[in-house]
Order: structure tokens, then sequence, then C-alpha cells
């Protein structure tokens, strides 16, 4: 299960950004904000708010089962791309994979056209 301090350690990693960098911007000691992110204390409201400001997020984003994801998905590997497509609701599942099985069955028909054309010439 990935705690809370696991995932304010990960968002602050993915931003670049130090230790002290967020501990001074949320003005509490940088020890302080290292037992945070070890889950030896749990922050409390006020500094899970600044936090959040730092990190230009929600305080409810903590929360949720990823955190929030930038997507840009032309900037993505396949993989990564189906990760993503994973983590959706299953009726928005059921839209993607509606929309590839598409895809695939015109670029078959457009191949099988393509082969018949090619043979009658």
């Amino acid at each position: 299960m990935v705690t809370l301090g696991d995932k304010i350690k990960k968002m602050r990693e993915e931003r670049g950004l130090s230790q002290k960098e967020v501990a001074t911007s949320v003005d509490i000691d940088r020890g302080q904000y290292s037992r945070i992110e070890t889950n030896k204390v749990e922050p409390t409201l006020s500094t899970l708010e600044k936090i959040a400001v730092a990190f230009k997020i929600e305080v409810e984003d903590f929360f949720k089962k990823d955190a929030p994801v930038t997507v840009d998905s032309f900037d993505k590997t396949v993989v990564e791309k189906v990760k993503i497509i994973d983590e959706l609701e299953p009726e928005q599942k059921s839209h993607i994979y509606a929309i590839i099985d598409m895809a695939v069955s015109n670029n078959r028909l457009k191949s099988t056209l393509t082969n018949a054309l090619s043979a009658n010439f």
C-alpha cells in the first residue's frame, strides 16, 4: 500500500525539488519534512495544504488512487499508454478499445483492398 509520505516523496521527486526546497516553501524544518516523507509523522492539514500549493495540486490529489497524471500520450511509450488506459474507468476503457478495434479493422480493410487492387494490375 502506498502511504501518504510515499506519495509526497514521489511527487516531490517528479517535480525535481529537494526536501529543503519544499520544506522552505512550506515553512517547516527540513528534518520535519523528511519525517513526513518517511511516514514517521503525519502532516497537519495546514502543512498538507502548503505542500499541495508547492506542488501546484489540490490536497485531494494526495488521496486519489494515483497522483495526478499529466497525460500527453504523444510523449509516452506504448507501455506507458497501456498503463494510462488501464487506470481508466471501465466505461472509458471500453470506448478506447472500440476506437482501437475500429482503427485495426480499417487498417486491415485498407491492406486487403490495396492487395486486391495490386493483384489486378
